[in-house]
């Protein structure tokens, strides 16, 4: 199953969406990477805490678990 379809599942559920995808910025070098989210202009202002087995890079594609006010990056999607 390819991650849109895991999501286009979960955005038929009630509520705000659990699982978001975004790619990280052309500009991040280091640190909590901001996230521009799929159907937004612009990235994050925010920037977003990921799990200690992935290390963000400028251009990766990937999942972001939404967690109340807040989420966490999962990892990359290859």
């Amino acid at each position: 199953m390819r991650p849109e379809d895991f999501l286009d599942i979960m955005r038929r559920s009630t509520g705000p969406p659990v699982f978001r995808l975004g790619t990280i910025p052309a500009g991040y070098t280091s640190g909590r990477p901001q996230v521009q989210f799929d159907g937004e202009g612009s990235p994050s202002t925010r920037t977003w805490p990921y799990l200690a087995s992935y290390a963000p890079a400028a251009g990766d594609r990937v999942l972001v678990a939404m967690l109340g006010n807040g989420g966490v990056v999962l990892g990359k999607i290859v």
